[in-house]
């Protein structure tokens, strides 16, 4: 099969879509699970093996976390922004039907095609690391013209046709690295370690600079992850295993001398709620949730009045909390709020049934990630924006359904 011919299947064509996610515009970030419900259905529908049955018991494990949300509106006095807040997370539901709908027609996803997805998201990833630091040079954080902190709105509202705001962006570059540092370890090939060690780099400069704490955090663990399970097979030369914990060592020194961890350390982000501190903002913010939960544990407050409760709280604590509507910043929080223990459970038990599943079938990208999910769950609500929950369902779907760490390369 000609390397043309070999991009233009349907199925591939739907999941190569996903490795330009970072450099989408956010009104069409959608889109890839649009193509990727409507291709795999067809592709279910003409399948010609009738023998292999739709794996409902794994969907609906994976779906289980948007249907409790469903269930919430039982709970909730307030429905106007629901809709919004249901459609954001529309992918918690259409992804892994989409995913179930691919496994069952018998297309398989070789580790050849998604080695050559991985190279694809590098090259869009460096793309938009490099528009980041552009904007970064241009507004001066460079030449100390404007501060970092400052710049930083910026990327939020201001770059050029893809804003984001930048724990999502970090989150776009930080997958790129851990993909692309597995390719290499599965690879094993020096030419292509070299090519791609620049790009690596740019992108983890990147990723520094805009020192997201919970993104670097989860990097790090994720980063160790991949690498102990190539030492384990001793898979892992000598030339990788210097470039990972160099890697792994210059990334801890710069995040622990970095401004905003050393705010975890100071007394007085702990007390009152002080304006455009992260740390202080996020202490405010969760002792909010938990005073919330601790009224209304078992049920919680239905999707529609999680903000509204939240606000209540935030009024007597802060009113900069509610000029700016800040969510939970903690994904589980937010289901507890939302869903009351068992929607908290739920979500818990997903990401632990995950990890263990992945553990179990020695799947070592779905463990990674799953990690890096999870860890980033502690700090902001992934799966309430597009950006965050078509990545999550993504990569925790294909992973769980198809383990390339088991595939010989073709």
């Amino acid at each position: 099969m000609n390397s043309i011919n070999y991009y233009f299947k349907l199925d591939y064509l739907a999941i190569i879509l996903f490795s330009f996610f970072p450099i989408l515009p956010n009104n069409i970030k959608g889109l890839p699970v649009v193509l990727l419900f409507l291709v795999t259905l067809y592709l279910y529908f003409t399948k010609k093996n009738k023998k292999i049955k739709y794996p409902i018991k794994k969907v609906l494990q994976f779906t289980s976390i948007y249907l409790i949300l469903l269930i919430s509106l039982i709970f909730s006095d307030n429905f106007t922004h629901v809709d919004k807040q249901l459609s954001t997370r529309l992918s918690l539901l259409i992804v892994p039907i989409s995913v179930g709908f691919l496994y069952s027609s018998g297309r398989k996803i070789s580790l050849r095609f998604f080695l050559r997805f991985i190279k694809i998201l590098l090259y869009v990833s460096t793309i938009f690391s490099f528009w980041i630091l552009l904007l970064l040079f241009q507004l001066g954080v460079f030449s100390n013209s404007m501060s970092l902190y400052d710049a930083i709105a910026y990327i939020t509202n201001e770059m050029w046709v893809i804003s984001q705001h930048p724990i999502y962006a970090s989150i776009f570059i930080a997958i790129s690295i851990l993909l692309t540092i597995y390719l290499w370890f599965v690879i094993k090939k020096r030419h292509v370690i070299l090519y791609t060690s620049p790009l690596v780099l740019l992108n983890l400069f990147t990723l520094l600079m805009l020192e997201r704490r919970g993104v670097l955090l989860s990097f790090i663990l994720s980063l160790i992850i991949i690498i102990f399970s190539f030492i384990k097979t001793k898979v892992l030369n000598k030339s990788l295993k210097i470039f990972a914990v160099l890697s792994l060592i210059i990334g801890f020194i710069f995040i622990i001398s970095s401004n905003r961890f050393q705010e975890l350390y100071q007394k007085k982000n702990y007390t009152n709620v002080i304006e455009f501190n992260s740390t202080s903002l996020r202490y405010g913010i969760y002792y909010c949730a938990l005073e919330k939960i601790k009224k209304s544990p078992l049920v919680g407050y239905g999707i529609g009045d999680v903000q509204i409760e939240l606000n209540k709280c935030y009024d007597n604590r802060s009113k900069f909390l509610t000029e700016l509507t800040y969510n939970s910043h903690n994904q589980y929080l937010s289901y507890f709020l939302s869903s009351g223990i068992f929607g908290f459970l739920l979500l818990l038990f997903l990401l632990l049934r995950t990890a263990v599943d992945a553990i179990k079938n020695k799947n070592t990208l779905l463990l990674s990630i799953t990690v890096f999910f999870a860890i980033n769950m502690l700090f902001e609500n992934i799966l309430e924006r597009q950006s965050g929950v078509v990545l999550f369902s993504f990569y925790i779907c294909l992973f769980s359904f198809y383990n390339f760490s088991n595939m010989r390369k073709v």
